[in-house]
């Protein structure tokens, strides 16, 4: 892919992944029977952010509580480590074949690249599909949880197979991607995290050490809701429009200049933005000043 990212053209690339996915065997559904939101245009409604940071920043400054993120989370050190040990070589700086295989260090990361860029990206589940399995309970009529079970796992595996897709089209001998899917945050949470870190010594978690919740939230995909679940409103012709589905993010290891003005739709989390984060999910804060922030965070739809 050419030196420049921006959020429409990786927007835009999601979109035309995940339309393509639509003709191998597990996803030739109906189109009726699409599992995540479309839009009139029946394209895939695919949020994505962009952030940006230095290699010296910490992700989770402030939020390391088993409540949180959990007291050991994977930051962006761990992310390189798993990276360059993955790609270790016996082969020396002059092209000779050594018996060391050293990965390259943090220490080298940032000597050489300037900043992380971090995508955050939501494929909204179907509102059709979570309004019929919702009808069951509010109708009391007797149903299968399984098609909302079939969406989550479809809507589940057709993200992750396009985050590392698009991932390896990113690729480039100036920059260096990680795609953050459920298998490689596994695989980082086991290589990168000793074992006394991980599991119920880091606090309560779903597959690994890397919150792809709070990533998103804190790149501005979306506010936390019940239960920390993630969602988007998007207010359309005066209507709101609620936007819940699974989350993925990539990290990449680049030469270009740090933005730290907005410019191009790429965040800078500053630690104003963070302390606003802090306070818009500090529900004990009830001022008018941060209420008017929030969400709601159930939206009927009766």
């Amino acid at each position: 892919m050419d030196a420049d990212i921006t959020v429409k053209k990786l927007t835009d690339l999601f979109k035309e992944n995940i339309t393509e996915l639509q003709d191998e065997p597990e996803f030739q559904w109906k189109r009726e029977s699409i599992k995540y939101a479309v839009d009139e245009k029946g394209e895939p409604c695919l949020k994505l952010t962009m952030g940006n940071v230095a290699l010296d920043y910490d992700l989770w400054a402030g939020l390391r509580n088993p409540a949180l993120v959990g007291l050991y989370p994977v930051g962006l050190r761990e992310i390189w480590e798993f990276f360059a040990n993955r790609r270790k070589t016996g082969i020396d700086e002059s092209g000779r074949q050594t018996i060391f295989q050293i990965a390259r260090s943090y220490d080298f990361a940032r000597k050489n690249y300037t900043r992380a860029l971090i995508i955050s990206v939501m494929l909204p589940f179907s509102l059709k599909t979570i309004e019929s399995y919702t009808e069951l309970f509010l109708k009391e009529k007797a149903g299968s949880s399984h098609i909302f079970a079939r969406m989550y796992e479809d809507v589940n595996l057709i993200i992750d197979k396009a985050t590392m897709r698009i991932a390896a089209n990113l690729v480039a001998d100036d920059r260096v991607v990680v795609g953050m899917d459920n298998d490689t945050v596994k695989a980082i949470s086991k290589e990168a995290v000793p074992s006394t870190r991980r599991g119920t010594s880091h606090g309560p978690c779903k597959g690994g050490n890397y919150s792809q919740k709070s990533i998103a939230v804190l790149m501005g995909l979306g506010q936390f809701g019940v239960s920390r679940i993630v969602f988007r409103d998007e207010i359309t012709n005066g209507k709101v429009e609620r936007f819940s589905g699974l989350l993925r993010s990539i990290v990449i290891f680049d030469k270009k200049k740090l933005v730290k003005d907005g410019s191009d739709g790429v965040i800078y989390p500053s630690d104003t933005w963070r302390q606003f984060l802090f306070n818009l999910f500090d529900f004990t804060n009830i001022t008018p000043n941060i209420n008017k922030y929030r969400f709601c965070s159930y939206i009927s739809h009766y």
